[in-house]
């Protein structure tokens, strides 16, 4: 039989893992377009993910110290930290509010949860449902083609790049899933297509990048079976006409602007931003607060004018508005968690595997697009990885 404790700390953690979930999904603590019936619905999500919490807290009856732990720790209260004495001296904007208390209440808390009190059952059922989340995503996509294939936007309130970031997270997952064996190859297609149709260049390109460190890291066992399906995916696309009539929706062009139409050498693509950003931290080392990017660039108007208010690039971020120190303290974490994570790299866990590859896929894709904000799946991510298989 089981104990009463057991059973009231799994019914805790399953609600906490739901509502974290949903928090996750949302990515906003409070949302103004989530409101029906004169009901705003991320108010009851926050408050049932809030409550739950601080009941996971409570079964928290020793705090076991490693340096995992202790990084994870500093890396936070440096955030906060840095962020009120730099608001206090260069100003604090709506946007930077909004992304310093949504980071702070749905990231932040749910990383403690993890690391202190998730067990493999945990984090398995954790990735369930933010594999869910994707499917939810991929179908309510799949009812909206008409209106993403003829223009860039998202489904449930969300932008496209958010929405191309998820259906790429469940691509990724379902194909390193050591559960998922029929059809595996049908759902990651749909995923794929449905994400090409977002207009969203930065998930797909993670996505192949995370393809080709597979491919690195198991040359042996798959050349072989990748030559065949790739020739049989090129031939399909090119002998079909299926790719000339992919290209003829904007969106999917888009997607391939870089290559086909020299999307590196425009004056506002990514390269400009970093340069940018560049210059800030030059300037600005110790960071100028959480939001305030955009308010100290060298043109702030050029990116004002484009609605571009962060540096598409995870570390250029915290360098520019949380300065160097935080950095190095998230480096130092990121470094020491991959190293604590590698001796399950190479062996032959396939859940194990399909963790490494997914913190790939968002690592490369925190690089390339998204904010601070956007990045709670990689900073979830890292201490899910770190759950170790034997509790």
């Amino acid at each position: 039989m089981f104990r009463k404790g057991k059973i009231n700390r799994d019914i805790l953690l399953l609600i906490f893992i739901l509502s974290a979930g949903g928090m996750m999904a949302i990515g906003r603590f409070y949302d103004e377009r989530l409101e029906l019936l004169g009901i705003n619905f991320s108010i009851i999500f926050s408050s049932i993910f809030t409550l739950s919490f601080f009941s996971v807290l409570f079964l928290v009856k020793s705090i076991k110290i490693d340096l995992n732990k202790i990084l994870l720790y500093i890396f936070y209260c440096l955030i906060i930290i840095s962020t009120l004495i730099l608001w206090s001296i260069y100003g604090v904007t709506d946007y930077g509010l909004v992304k310093f208390f949504n980071l702070v209440l749905i990231p932040l808390p749910i990383s403690l949860v993890i690391i202190e009190k998730f067990n493999n059952r945990d984090r398995d059922l954790m990735i369930t449902i933010l594999l869910g989340i994707s499917v939810l995503l991929l179908l309510f996509t799949l009812f909206s083609f008409s209106t993403l294939s003829s223009s860039r936007t998202g489904v449930l309130g969300g932008g496209p790049i958010v929405l191309s970031r998820w259906l790429c997270f469940g691509a990724i997952v379902v194909l390193f899933h050591p559960k998922i064996k029929r059809f595996k190859f049908i759902y990651l297609i749909l995923f794929i297509l449905a994400s090409l149709f977002t207009g969203s260049r930065g998930p797909i390109f993670s996505l192949f990048l995370v393809m080709i460190l597979y491919f690195f890291f198991n040359f042996r066992k798959v050349f072989l079976r990748t030559i065949i399906l790739l020739s049989f995916l090129i031939s399909i696309l090119f002998f079909t006409g299926l790719f000339d009539q992919l290209s003829q929706y904007n969106n999917v062009s888009r997607v391939f602007m870089n290559i086909g139409e020299g999307g590196f050498n425009k004056p506002n693509n990514r390269s400009y931003i970093f340069e940018s950003s560049i210059q800030e931290i030059i300037s600005y080392p110790l960071g100028v607060g959480s939001g305030n990017f955009v308010e100290y660039t060298e043109d702030p108007s050029f990116f004002k004018n484009k609605d571009l208010f962060y540096p598409h690039n995870l570390f250029f971020e915290i360098l520019c508005e949380f300065g160097i120190i935080t950095f190095l303290v998230f480096m130092i974490y990121l470094l020491q968690s991959l190293l604590s994570f590698k001796i399950n790299l190479f062996n032959k866990r396939e859940t194990r595997n399909m963790m490494f590859y997914t913190f790939a896929f968002l690592f490369f894709n925190s690089m390339v697009s998204g904010d601070l904000n956007d990045a709670r799946l990689l900073f979830v991510f890292i201490p899910l990885m770190l759950v170790k298989e034997n509790e």
